[in-house]
């Protein structure tokens, strides 16, 4: 028919382009009617938003003339100008993208295939949205996006345009168009000025143009001020007569707009009622279109209504309408009120008439509206293939799930998409439901292409559900390899059984299997590459995301879990995601509150998958807060116990997890000996199931318990096994956190150690560290450079108060714990205790010139005598935030703490802190970081050596014994790489160095030193 691409489908290094549908009318910019008022005013309004904002949102109701000033805006400048109109069935984030990247390749060459080919490799949709954007650099584009209410509702499209919008190149502009407000996501808080806004009021007709309106569709007799007063110069009210209305300024706008319709649709003759209400399906009408409708006059029809005053858009031939949305809409809703023959014939024709054209998706909608589940179930078949390869799961569950009426026994084809489904979105009742329904007659056979995966998959469902025979006999079909591996070492996280060996991960994108052994690979414990997927498959880059969340937090990565997860966080999908992982890292990072509402919510979530295991690790997870946050045992108990009465001794996996949890409970309790045969079950029942994610948590309860209980040996060796387990697998924030609870566990440990380059010493020192734990996940608003000369930014520019007390009075204020200062305190800081008309008048002075480079919402706040600046994730300074990522390694372990201290280190490059600011708090501010530094590059210093980095470990060490040549620790570290270069005199002379250092703090050569060297001379 000439109106969409072709949907055949196509392999996997097949352009994107040659499978998609697309229904090329929604890419045409509106014509406006003959005789459209030309309104000045919101031309240059429009025009002067696109001038100074990226994003251009205009939200007001339906027949506001939203879409004809934007078309009359963006039609009068010497730019390209692409167009979509959005009618609901885009409503999925990969079908939303497509519709983009086809609107954007008719006017950018450099835009085609962008977003397809991003997605054939496997790239986050939110990836592929940037890149689509960042292929407009220099074209000048306007995107108006129009009707977007149509898809507001759905999370998945509105974080395709936020992601779309967050990456648009300077000089090219995005429009939305819509009835309802849409928030898109910034980004980064420095770029909320990108968005500009026009709304209702601004879209209001005023006296004069209500004037000319009324005057171009023959209303001369009419005062344009009582109509604009009685329609609230809503555009179609003023145009379509709803001034006659007696008593319409009474009325909400809901009930003039019904008016306005149906005193317009009543003035019309039978036949033309009946052919725009049988028409009204379609997005735009046709002769052709109309006759597929069933209306055979359709030529003499639209003839006589081009003569009619109709809230209608013409094409400049006359051969094509598109009523106005609200029109539209009121005939739809007239359509529906009709005898269901009648409904159901016209639907049907629809149908008919979008398989014609190739719309396979929106013609398995219309089926499924009519019923017919036959028709809809043959042609889904054909499309849900594809709808799944671009990862729209949520409308193909839909389809599914009205499809599930269907007594008839679904394809291999069809079940294989139905599983994927399932594992997708993470509801195995799915699978299960076709297993108690047809038993396994749906599963392909031996040989088929997906059998491997469909038996695997349904393993999954059934494992999840409880049914672990049943899930082993499925496994047992499966030829011994790679997927039989996968299988069966998930069937042993529920029996216990010794695993088999762990599968790698395939080289090449292998679908939802990959992904199920990544969640495996976390819940054992093996988080090494976790975070780098290796191939570019989406069942592991985008659906495996939550574990990779996991594993970042596992690892200490707390920044990098936190900028995964908060993308993620306004999608109901996955589960994990919110159940676990959100409750994890809001605990770890002490947001209590958030914590529980992400209990409460995985809960709600978790109700629809039918998985047992979900809901006992939510229970488990909801356990461990109360415990670690509120120190609350009764309750914790009282969750622990209903977890045990829904069988989480049914599994491996959260049977140790309960005992986990029950053990700290105990050990808070005082009730030592039960917590110890709870705990010392757990630990050998992990060690003989090579589970080591929560091993260092369950062997550091284990060591307290036997402690308690006088095996002071046993609790030694199980504190080594702790750290051991910890150093292996990098679960160090593991570690520390089980350690926060216990520390005595780890202070016991360091005093059995004869060397102070006993990890455990780190550990207490991480423990002891004066910085919390803080995550910066996008870059604050303000930053203020407090290395070197002190430069101020806001909003990614930089501001320069006129005095330099106000940057000074900024530093100490951010540099608080806090945030918070009184008046007092700040005079006795910054004006040497001055507390005289004078002084606080200087202050007055330096709070008044920092306000002035200041945004109101940046700016210190005064309650009374007290200052306080806003929170971190809006105003960070940079002796701050180096100090929070040197905390955050010493949660890390290996290559990526040692990045994160080289991280931190290099910020203090610039020179010191505050290098043009004197006075004695800023002194005593040099000395305490200094130290920090210091004491950081010792670590680092350490990483390196243990990662046989010998030269980067001597720059580290020497660097630090220029600054403090009493620093036992490094000269430790300069004589063990002075051997390790083979350098035995190099030893001895570091030696005789130190020891003179030594004499002149007036203390002896340490008796560990002395045994180094001695040892080292061998």
């Amino acid at each position: 028919m000439g109106d969409s691409d072709s949907d055949r489908p196509s392999g996997p290094n097949t352009s994107g382009r040659q499978h998609r549908a697309i229904i090329r009318r929604k890419l045409a910019a509106p014509e406006p009617a003959k005789g459209v008022v030309v309104r000045e005013r919101l031309n240059r309004r429009l025009r002067d938003m696109l001038d100074r904002h990226t994003v251009v949102n205009v939200f007001a109701t339906a027949g506001a003339g939203k879409t004809t000033a934007v078309a009359l805006a963006v039609s009068g400048l010497d730019r390209p100008v692409a167009w979509l109109s959005l009618d609901g069935t885009e409503r999925a984030a990969g079908r939303l993208l497509v519709y983009l990247e086809a609107a954007l390749e008719g006017v950018v060459a450099d835009a085609a295939d962008v977003a397809s080919d991003a997605l054939s490799s496997s790239l986050h949709i939110g990836e592929a949205a940037g890149l689509l954007a960042e292929s407009l650099q220099g074209s000048g584009l306007i995107l108006v996006c129009d009707n977007v209410e149509r898809i507001a509702a759905d999370e998945s499209c509105v974080a395709v345009l936020s992601s779309f919008a967050r990456y648009l190149p300077s000089g090219v502009n995005l429009v939305l168009i819509s009835r309802v407000d849409v928030h898109l996501d910034p980004g980064p808080t420095s770029e909320r000025d990108r968005v500009g806004e026009l709304i209702e009021s601004d879209l209001a007709f005023d006296a004069q143009e209500a004037d000319v309106a009324l005057r171009t569709v023959g209303h001369v007799d009419v005062h344009p001020a009582r109509a604009v007063a009685a329609t609230g110069g809503w555009v179609t009210g003023v145009l379509f007569e709803g001034w006659r209305h007696a008593r319409s300024s009474e009325l909400d706008p809901d009930s003039l707009r019904s008016y306005v319709a149906a005193n317009v649709f009543n003035s019309l003759s039978p036949v033309e009622r009946t052919f725009l209400l049988h028409t009204s399906l379609l997005a735009e009408t046709s002769v052709e279109s109309a006759r597929a409708m069933g209306q055979e006059n359709a030529a003499q029809v639209m003839a006589d209504l081009r003569v009619r005053h109709l809230p209608v858009t013409w094409s400049p031939d006359g051969s094509r309408m598109t009523p106005h949305p609200v029109f539209r809409d009121f005939l739809r809703v007239a359509l529906a009120r009709q005898d269901a023959g009648t409904l159901a014939t016209v639907r049907r024709r629809h149908a008919e008439l979008l398989i014609a054209r190739g719309e396979r998706e929106e013609a398995v909608d219309e089926l499924l509206r009519l019923g017919d589940l036959d028709a809809a179930g043959r042609l889904a078949a054909v499309a849900l293939p594809s709808l799944v390869a671009r990862m729209d799961f949520e409308p193909a569950a839909r389809w599914l799930d009205a499809l599930g009426g269907s007594a008839r026994t679904p394809t291999p084809e069809i079940g294989s998409v139905i599983l994927r489904v399932a594992f997708a979105l993470e509801q195995c009742d799915r699978g299960v439901d076709l297993v108690d329904r047809h038993g396994y007659a749906w599963l392909p056979e031996p040989g088929a292409p997906d059998f491997e995966e469909a038996h695997v998959l349904a393993c999954w469902c059934l494992w999840h559900s409880g049914r672990i025979e049943e899930a082993r006999s499925v496994a047992d079909q499966l030829s011994p390899g790679r997927n039989w591996l996968i299988a069966h070492t998930l069937i042993a996280l529920a029996t216990g059984e010794e695993p088999p060996p762990f599968p790698e991960y395939s080289p090449t994108p292998s679908g939802p299997v990959d992904g199920l052994l990544m969640r495996l690979a976390f819940m054992r414990g093996r988080l090494e590459g976790l975070d780098d997927v290796g191939s570019f498959d989406p069942w592991r880059t985008i659906l495996g995301g939550p574990w990779v969340v996991a594993a970042l937090r596992a690892t200490g990565r707390l920044d990098a879990a936190m900028s995964m997860f908060e993308p993620r966080s306004g999608s109901s999908q996955p589960v994990w995601l919110h159940a676990v992982d959100a409750v994890d890292l809001m605990l770890d990072l002490g947001r209590g509150e958030e914590a529980c509402a992400s209990i409460e919510r995985g809960r709600g979530l978790i109700a629809s998958t039918g998985s047992k295991v979900y809901k006992n690790m939510s229970l488990l997870v909801e356990a461990k807060l109360r415990l670690r946050l509120e120190g609350d045992t009764r309750r914790a108990d009282r969750v622990l116990a209903e977890a045990a009465a829904n069988g989480a001794s049914e599994y491996v996996l959260t049977r140790e997890t309960w005992q986990i949890w029950s053990g700290l409970s105990m050990l808070l309790q005082e009730k030592d000996a039960e917590a110890y045969e709870l705990l010392a079950e757990c630990v050998l029942s992990m060690q003989k199931g090579d589970r080591h994610l929560d091993l260092p948590t369950a062997a550091v309860y284990l060591a307290e318990a036997q402690w308690r209980l006088g095996l002071e040996d046993q609790s030694d060796a199980t504190a080594d096994l702790a750290m051991a387990s910890a150093s292996t697998h990098g679960s160090q924030h593991l570690l520390l956190t089980a350690l926060t609870d216990m520390p005595s566990v780890a202070a016991r440990a360091a005093d059995t150690k004869s060397s102070r380059m006993s990890p455990w010493y780190e550990v207490l020192a991480a423990l002891s560290g004066p910085h919390p734990v803080r995550v910066n996940v996008s870059t604050p608003r303000l930053v203020l450079e407090e290395f070197g000369e002190p430069v101020l930014t806001v909003d990614g520019n930089t501001a320069q108060p006129r005095l330099t007390k106000s940057v000074e009075l900024l530093s100490y204020l951010l540099g608080r714990p806090d945030r918070r200062a009184t008046r007092e305190e700040l005079l006795g800081a910054l004006f040497g205790g001055r507390n005289d008309a004078a002084g606080r008048n200087y202050l007055r002075q330096a709070l008044y010139r920092l306000r002035e480079v200041l945004p109101d919402d940046l700016g210190p706040r005064q309650d009374g005598d007290v200052f306080r600046m806003p929170g971190p994730a809006v105003a960070m300074g940079s002796a701050q935030r180096a100090a929070d990522l040197i905390a955050q390694a010493g949660r890390q372990d290996g290559e990526i703490r040692l990045q994160t201290l080289a991280h931190a280190l290099s910020s203090a490059e610039r020179g010191p802190y505050l290098a043009t600011v004197s006075g004695a708090w800023v002194a005593e501010r040099r000395v305490l970081l200094a130290e920090t530094f210091l004491s950081a590059r010792v670590d680092a210093a350490k990483l390196a050596y243990r990662m046989n980095r010998y030269r980067q470990a001597k720059g580290l060490v020497d660097y630090v014994l220029r600054e403090d040549p009493y620093r036992e620790q490094a000269w430790r570290l300069a004589i063990q790489l002075a051997h390790a270069s083979g350098s035995d005199d190099a030893v001895l002379a570091l030696y005789q160095r130190y020891a003179v250092r030594m004499r002149e703090l007036g203390v002896p050569p340490s008796d560990e030193v002395r045994r180094l060297v001695a040892q080292l001379r061998r």
